[in-house]
């Protein structure tokens, strides 16, 4: 067996995750076996709901939204 530590995994940021293009990506990091660490998240705001489920499942560091109107509910 080697000896060598696992590497560290890569800090992501997804813009418009909450799209369809995010949506996928943030699927392929959960399958990547820590290969990857989400640390921040954006998305227009249309779907405050979402862009807070994923917050909370990847431990995003930092969440963005493009629409003020859609911060209360993300705070939420």
């Amino acid at each position: 067996m080697s000896s060598q530590s696992s590497p560290q995994p890569r800090s992501v940021v997804v813009l418009g995750s909450t799209g369809s293009i995010g949506t996928q990506a943030l699927d392929v990091v959960a399958h990547a076996s820590g290969r990857f660490r989400v640390t921040a998240l954006a998305a227009g705001g249309g779907r405050a709901d979402l862009l807070a489920r994923q917050a909370a499942e990847t431990g995003a560091e930092t969440v963005a939204v493009a629409d003020p109107a859609a911060v209360p509910a993300l705070r939420e």
